[in-house]
């Protein structure tokens, strides 16, 4: 089984569980800008009673649950991993908590065609990937910031992304990120 049947497999599963789910991370963000390569499958997943060790282990054989759940640090929602053992691929489930921009972008998010399984599947918007990418300021999620303002900038609705950059205090970033993907390099700083 490929890394893409996995995700195939995933998907299967959470809607034939009835677990309402949203991918994020590079999965949602290739929809968007510049497809990246990734070793791995983030989901944000709503569940109050939820086994995820039954979950896991009907996913299969080749699919093992980390035993070991971790908080996630900006959100402070449970994260579990799972390892789909084949293709060294995790996939990440992160429980839908109470952070407001967690929640409200979970109620925005939409169904769109992935690619990575060739199927329909709940993705963020690309207002909340950039969103959310920007907490986590890793490069390589600024990078993927920079392809998604690239590909998509001119189509995002500027009055939710601005509300939460305040909220945030992230907006001086997305301005030297814009300011990059314009080709204007990097900003410089203040």
């Amino acid at each position: 089984m490929t890394s893409e049947a996995a995700v195939a497999r995933l998907v299967e599963r959470l809607e034939t569980e009835g677990v309402p789910y949203m991918f994020t991370g590079a999965l949602s963000a290739n929809l968007y800008g510049v497809p990246r390569a990734t070793s791995d499958a983030d989901l944000v997943v709503a569940f109050e009673d939820f086994d995820v060790v039954a979950f896991a282990r009907g996913l299969g054989p080749d699919f093992v649950l980390d035993r070991q759940a971790m908080i996630e640090g900006f959100t402070g929602t449970t994260r579990h991993v799972v390892h789909f053992v084949p293709k060294q691929f995790d996939i990440e489930l992160f429980h839908l908590g109470n952070d407001p921009h967690d929640r409200q972008r979970f109620s925005r998010r939409r169904r769109q065609r992935l690619p990575e399984c060739d199927r329909e599947a709940w993705v963020a918007t690309a207002e909340d990937v950039l969103i959310q990418k920007l907490r986590w300021g890793r490069r390589k999620d600024l990078d993927d910031i920079v392809n998604l303002l690239t590909v998509s900038g001119d189509m995002l609705d500027w009055e939710y992304v601005g509300t939460w950059t305040r909220e945030h205090g992230t907006g001086a970033l997305l301005a030297d990120l814009r300011a990059e993907a314009d080709g204007a390099g990097p900003a410089p700083s203040a």
